[in-house]
């Protein structure tokens, strides 16, 4: 099982009274997150354990954020090697992206355990429940984009349907994301399951493709909150749970 060690400080923080609920979110709408000091815009997702599948264990039951637009561009892995466990990305991912978000956000977010492939593509093994990599931020799979099996053998089974997304190529639209004003391509955390060397991301129409883990493409950085986590009435920004 792979393990991601998270580096900085976590606080501890005097609960807040009042606010908006987490689990209250409707799926679709926004709400804001601190990174490196600015607030930035979240979708909910999922509310919950996605599709009620039992890939994902206690942990994964909250409420799914992705950030709405791609963070930056980055490689998934210079090595040019598959395997999401000991990826570039998901170091940076739970270090320097994990420490850059304030201490409200970091007090909360919570140590998941979501569905992989290990070892990579080609020889590697789908790991959920119990079994699933821990972490605190992660890309979003292709399953959990909506893609299966039946739509490419060459996708790991790594999860279940997010409620926001809609299955297959008719939901391309909600997959559609924008670096800097500019529709940009973003990675998944899916390794392409033949071959030990490319991942799948999401193209600028919403459709997936395959690519080099040594190619650069954006990062949309996703994390699960509890379910009793409070937003502002008014700024929609997260102030701890209740």
């Amino acid at each position: 099982m792979g393990k991601v060690i998270m580096s900085g400080i976590v606080p501890t923080l005097k609960a807040p009274v009042t606010g908006v609920l987490a689990s209250s979110l409707a799926v679709g709408s926004t709400v804001k997150l601190m990174e490196g000091g600015t607030a930035v815009e979240y979708l909910v997702v999922n509310q919950g354990i996605p599709s009620n599948s039992s890939l994902y264990d206690a942990s994964c039951d909250g409420t799914w954020l992705l950030r709405k637009d791609i963070h930056s561009n980055r490689q998934w892995d210079p090595s040019y090697v598959n395997k999401y466990e000991s990826s570039e990305i998901n170091t940076w991912l739970n270090g320097d992206f994990f420490n850059s978000l304030g201490n409200v956000e970091r007090a909360t977010v919570r140590q998941v355990k979501i569905p992989y492939r290990a070892g990579g593509g080609s020889g590697g093994t789908d790991q959920s429940g119990a079994n699933g990599l821990s972490c605190k931020v992660f890309l979003l799979s292709c399953y959990e984009l909506g893609w299966t099996t039946s739509n490419s053998s060459m996708y790991p089974v790594d999860g279940a349907k997010l409620d926001y997304f809609i299955a297959g190529s008719a939901g391309k639209s909600l997959r559609i994301a924008h670096l800097n004003g500019t529709v940009n391509d973003w990675w998944t955390r899916s390794p392409y399951a033949s071959g030990t060397s490319n991942a799948w991301f999401i193209q600028t129409d919403g459709n997936s493709n395959s690519s080099g883990a040594s190619n650069s493409h954006g990062i949309r950085p996703a994390l699960v909150l509890p379910s009793n986590a409070l937003f502002d009435e008014t700024t929609m920004i997260l102030k701890g749970v209740k």
